[in-house]
C-alpha cells in the first residue's frame, strides 16, 4: 500500500494529469501542419500578381494577373478554416478573411487560461525557381513568347509555407507540473505549376486562348480591327486569284473543342 501511494503520488497521478495536456499540445501540432500544407496550396491556386514570375523583353513583359491573393488573405482564411472553432454545419465561404472568429475550445488548460488561438497564428509564404537547369533553358523560350503574346509560363514552382503556432505557459497549480512556452513551426513545400485554364475565351483572366497566342505568331494578324480581322483583308485580296485560299483559318484558336460524338 505505501509503495502504491509513493508511485501513484509521484508517478501517476501527474501521468494521468499529463495525458489530455499532450493531448491538446498534439491537437495544436496537427493544425499547424495542416495548415502550412493548406497555405503552400492555396498559394499553386492564387499565385497571380506579385506572386507570379514577369516573363518576356522590353515593353512586352508579362506578369500572370489571375487569381492574384495576397499573403494577408491567405493567413485570414488559414485563421478561420484551421485555427478557430467551427460548426458541423460551417462551410468554406469567400468571406472567412473577415468572419468574427472564436477561440478553440480544446486549446485552454485545466483552469481555463487560453494556451493558444487564431491571433497566436503566424504564416510566411513564399514563391522560388522550381529546382534544376530547366527553368534555365525554358527562360528564353518563354520570354520570346510573351513578347509575340501574352504567353505566361510560370517559372516560380516551388511554393513553400511556413506557419508558426505560439503557446503559451500552462498554469503550473492545474497540472502539478510546469510547461514553459512552446512555438510549434512547420513547414510546407510543394513543386506545382500554378497555372489556371480560367475557360477557353476569358478576358479578364490569363485563359488558355490568351496562353496560346503567344506560341502561335499568325494570331497577330488575326487581331481584329473596326470588328474585321486583318487576315480577313488580306484573304479576300488573295482569294481574287486563289478561290481555295478562302477556306484558310490562319492564327485561328478554338481551344476546349469537344467532337459532337463524344457529347452524347
Amino acid at each position: 500500500m505505501v509503495e502504491l501511494l509513493i508511485v501513484a503520488s509521484f508517478v501517476l497521478i501527474p501521468l494521468f494529469l499529463a495525458i489530455p495536456l499532450l493531448g491538446k499540445y498534439l491537437d495544436v501540432r496537427s493544425n499547424a501542419v495542416q495548415g502550412a500544407r493548406y497555405a503552400a496550396w492555396e498559394r499553386t491556386v492564387w499565385y497571380g500578381g506579385d506572386a507570379a514570375s514577369s516573363i518576356g523583353w522590353g515593353s512586352f513583359t508579362n506578369k500572370w494577373k489571375a487569381n492574384a491573393k495576397t499573403d494577408g488573405a491567405i493567413q485570414a482564411e488559414l485563421r478561420a478554416r484551421q485555427f478557430a472553432e467551427t460548426g458541423v454545419n460551417d462551410r468554406f465561404s469567400s468571406a472567412d478573411g473577415s468572419a468574427s472568429l472564436k477561440q478553440k475550445v480544446l486549446w485552454h488548460d485545466r483552469a481555463g487560461t487560453k494556451m493558444a488561438d487564431y491571433q497566436d497564428v503566424g504564416n510566411t509564404i513564399a514563391n522560388g525557381k522550381a529546382p534544376g537547369t530547366l527553368n534555365i533553358i525554358l527562360k528564353p523560350i518563354a520570354d520570346l513568347a510573351a513578347t509575340l503574346g501574352p504567353f505566361t509560363l510560370e517559372m516560380k514552382g516551388a511554393y513553400t509555407a511556413t506557419v508558426n503556432v505560439n503557446v503559451a505557459d500552462i498554469d503550473t497549480g492545474s497540472f502539478l507540473l510546469k510547461s514553459t512556452k512552446t512555438n510549434f513551426s512547420e513547414k510546407n513545400v510543394l513543386l506545382a505549376n500554378g497555372w489556371n485554364a480560367a475557360g477557353p475565351n476569358a478576358t479578364d483572366k490569363t485563359s488558355v486562348k490568351q496562353q496560346v497566342k503567344g506560341l502561335t505568331p499568325t494570331s497577330i494578324i488575326a487581331t481584329e480591327v473596326g470588328g474585321v480581322k486583318i487576315i480577313d483583308y488580306v484573304l479576300g485580296a488573295l482569294s481574287l486569284f486563289l478561290p481555295e485560299v478562302s477556306k484558310l483559318e490562319p492564327g485561328k484558336i478554338e481551344p476546349d473543342v469537344v467532337p459532337p460524338d463524344r457529347l452524347k
